[in-house]
Order: structure tokens, then sequence, then C-alpha cells
């Protein structure tokens, strides 16, 4: 019996309605699967959740991005995605609405709802699972999402991005509309939310993140934070802002945190080390990173390694343990965009992706099991087997 092969989408119409029409068009949108779109800024999301409906698109989870990637390479004004066919993946997802409150208690309850759904939907015969979740960056709560989420799905590789149209103002997250719908559930765009997918798959699959920095020699010590704003007040016990510039070798500190993106802080985490990137600093000297940072952690100053290499090596690594992927699904942290960009490395990313079938999107933050992470790629590989 064929296995039923996993469509890539693209389309680069302005028009919401000429989108979907070439959308529906692939044969996706009516599949019994799943189908996960990435939408770059200026659709009006709305919209686009009732046309996508209209042409048989009730199985349809959207994400709004400033710059999505796939087949067409990178760009700024289009939608790409991915259409997973069942009988080869059958899915269980939910919406969390109150996604700031979500807890334990909740992580329980929705665990058992959706492993119920899948048990019923497969009948045995499954190979492997995973979880993919979507989330509103806004909410700024990913953290408790994910250990929650981890707790009661351990074992089970997940993995996500933080929806966000903030590509082009990346380190000044204030920028993003307030009313802006980052999320599509369903046919209904949403804010504020998370979306969770419970996945069996008939194909071997493979969770995976990494980023391109080594701890340097340089350690700092988190002397007054508030970890719920994401805020460092105060590092080796003087203002943050001038005292991570000096260890990050400025003489004289720049205000602008895009000059910082070469120098997340690296902080150690079950044996390995995960980026914790600046996004915004404020007048008083403290600096709003992209990820929960506690005070009384010891962190050491990044330097950056060759980007294109390490991702060569991680994708080497996939395909050691499935062969050549059928499909990657990545959360490309935006701020790697904006490095690549800013070290002229796109060609180099865009041929890495395409010899490994990543379709995906820059998140403003990434989820990888129990974490969440930034200044990363974090991906979900699929085998070719089923």
């Amino acid at each position: 019996m064929a296995v039923a092969t996993i469509l890539t989408l693209g389309t680069s119409a302005p028009d919401e309605a000429q989108a979907v029409a070439e959308l529906a068009g692939t044969g996706a949108l009516s599949r019994v699967g799943l189908t996960i779109l990435f939408i770059t800024t200026g659709y009006d999301m709305a919209r686009l959740g009732r046309l996508l409906v209209r042409h048989g698109g009730k199985r349809v989870i959207g994400v709004a991005t400033g710059c999505a990637f796939g087949p067409s390479g990178f760009f700024r004004s289009g939608i790409t995605g991915v259409s997973l066919p069942a009988p080869r993946f059958v899915v269980a997802d939910a919406l969390i609405e109150d996604v700031t409150h979500f807890g334990l208690p909740e992580a329980r309850k929705l665990a058992a709802s959706l492993r119920g759904k899948l048990r019923r939907a497969c009948g045995g015969g499954v190979s492997a699972q995973f979880g993919l979740v979507f989330t509103d960056s806004r909410s700024r709560c990913e953290e408790r999402l994910m250990a929650a989420l981890g707790m009661e799905f351990a074992g089970l590789p997940i993995v996500g991005g933080s929806a966000g149209d903030v590509y082009f103002n990346y380190f000044n997250t204030s920028a993003q509309a307030p009313a802006a719908m980052n999320l599509l559930y369903r046919g209904r765009a949403v804010r504020n939310c998370a979306v969770f997918c419970l996945v069996a798959s008939q194909s071997p699959v493979l969770a995976v993140t990494h980023n391109h920095y080594r701890p340097g020699r340089r350690k700092v010590v988190i002397t007054e934070a508030d970890p719920e704003r994401r805020l460092v007040r105060e590092i080796n016990g003087r203002p943050a802002l001038p005292e991570f510039a000096n260890a990050c070798g400025y003489r004289k500190y720049p205000v602008d945190a895009s000059h910082y993106v070469s120098h997340p802080l690296m902080i150690r985490v079950g044996g390995q080390y995960f980026a914790r990137g600046m996004q915004r600093v404020f007048d008083d000297g403290s600096i709003e990173f992209a990820c929960a940072i506690e005070s009384g952690v010891v962190a050491a100053v990044g330097e950056p390694e060759d980007m294109v290499q390490r991702l060569e090596g991680m994708f080497a690594d996939v395909r050691r343990s499935l062969g050549r992927p059928d499909l990657v699904i990545g959360f490309d942290c935006a701020a790697r965009t904006v490095y690549m960009e800013q070290s002229n490395m796109t060609a180099a990313i865009l041929k890495a992706f395409e010899a490994n079938r990543v379709v995906g999107f820059s998140a403003i933050g990434e989820q990888f099991n129990t974490a969440h992470v930034n200044n990363s790629f974090t991906a979900l590989a699929i085998g070719a087997g089923g």
C-alpha cells in the first residue's frame, strides 16, 4: 500500500480570496489529516479563516509570522505550509484559550482528553507520536505552558513556535499591534491563545533543537531579575546593560538590542547549553530577554560559530537517524533570521533547507519538549517510512 504523500503548500497571492483559492486547488484543505499554514503579515486573519472553512479547510491551523520559508525560499509576503494526510497521521488537537492561567490541572485534563480522542481514532498500529504547539507570543507564558505540558506528556517529543508579526521589530516587542490576530484555529482567528496537537504517526519522527553559539569564557551572574516580565535589572550587582555590554567586549555600550544578536547569554540546563537572546533595552539599563531568567543564575556570554556548518551538522544527524526526511517542520528564531541576513548567509541557509525539505517560520521563541527556548532552530523531522 502506497504511503500517503505529505504536501507542501505555498502562495504569494496578496488577496485572501486568491490565496485560499490557490491553496484549495492543491486538494490539501479537504484532506482529513491536518493542514498547518505559516502566514506572513498583511493578511486579514479573520477573513482568511472564513474563506478556508468555505473551501473545506476545517482542520487548518494558521500561524502569523514576519518571515516564512518553504519550497519557494524565504519570504515576507505570502503563505507556506504543510498538509499531513490521514491515515498516515492521526491528529487530536485543542485550543487553549486561557493560556496565561494554564497549569498542571489544565494540562492533566487536556492530556486525558487528547489521548482518549487519539486512541479512539487510531485503534492501534501507530509507530510514533509527537506534539506540536503554537502559541501567541504576546501571552509571554510559554515557560509555564511547556513545563505543564512536559509533565503530562513526559517522554513525548514536542516542538513548536511562538507566533507574531514583529519580524521587522523583533528587538522591540512593543511594536506589535495589540489587536493583531496571531493564530487561526479551525477557521477562527484568535489571540493570546495556544494550540496543541497530539499526533500519531505511521512514520518515524525526530525532534531536534540547536543553536550556533558556544559558551565563551566570560561568565556573569544575574543579581536582580523579574522572570515574569523576562527582565534583568542587574548583572554582577551593577546595571544590567552596561555590565552586559562590557562582558560582550564593547567599550561603549550600544543601546540598540540588535547589536547584541551575536552574544546571547548561554545557560546550562540538564547538561545542554541554551541561548537567551536580548530582545529590548530600557532607559534605566534593564534588559528584556526572550525567555525568563531568574536571579542567581550564572551564565556564559555566547560566541557565534559557523551558522551554516552547525545547521548542516544537525541535518546530517537527522539523516543518520531517519534517512532523508520527507519533511522537516522548522521553527527558526527571528533573531537567527536577522543574524543570517546581517552575515549574508541567506543563500547557504536556503540551500540547506531545500536539501532537507524544510517548511516553517521565523518564530518569536521556540518550544522544545519541556522548555521555551530562543535563538534556536527547533524542528520536527518526519521520516519516509509508513
